[in-house]
C-alpha cells in the first residue's frame, strides 16, 4: 500500500470512529462519576404534583424596546409614523431638554423634527403681569 491509500484509510477509520461516537449519544458516555445512563435534571426528582406546579406558566412579563431613547441615526431611519408615535410617546416621559441632549441636537432642530413630523410644542409657561 502507498503512502496516500494508508492516509485515506486512516482518514475513513477516524471518520467511522466520530460517527459512531455521535450515533451513541449522551447515553453511551460515562459521566465524571463512573455512572452510565440518561441524565437526570433536579426536575426529575420531583414528585408528581410538584412537578405540574413547576411546569405552569408564569407570569407574563412584557418588554418594549421603545421604552427607551435610541439614537438618533436609528430614530431618522425608521417610518414617518413610527416616528411620530415614538417621539410623542417619549415626551411624555422625558423632557424636550434631556431628548435634545441624548440625540446631539440643538433646540432648534429639534423643532424643526417637530414641525416635520406635526407635533405640538410643549407649552411653556408665561407669567403676564395683571
Amino acid at each position: 500500500m502507498s503512502t496516500l491509500e494508508r492516509d485515506i484509510e486512516k482518514i475513513f477509520m477516524r471518520d467511522q470512529r466520530e460517527k459512531k461516537v455521535a450515533a451513541n449519544g449522551v447515553r453511551g458516555r460515562a459521566s465524571r462519576l463512573g455512572r452510565v445512563g440518561r441524565m437526570v435534571f433536579p426536575s426529575d426528582r420531583l414528585s408528581p404534583k410538584e412537578k405540574r406546579q413547576y411546569r405552569q406558566a408564569g407570569a407574563l412579563i412584557v418588554y418594549s424596546l421603545y421604552d427607551q431613547l435610541v439614537s438618533f441615526d436609528e430614530f431618522d431611519r425608521m417610518g414617518y409614523l413610527r416616528q411620530r408615535e415614538l417621539l410623542a410617546k417619549w415626551r411624555t416621559k422625558y423632557s424636550d431638554d434631556e431628548i435634545c441632549r441624548d440625540w446631539g441636537l440643538s433646540r432648534y432642530a429639534y423643532e424643526i423634527i417637530l414641525e416635520a413630523l406635526e407635533l405640538p410644542q410643549k407649552c411653556q409657561l408665561t407669567y403676564k403681569d395683571q
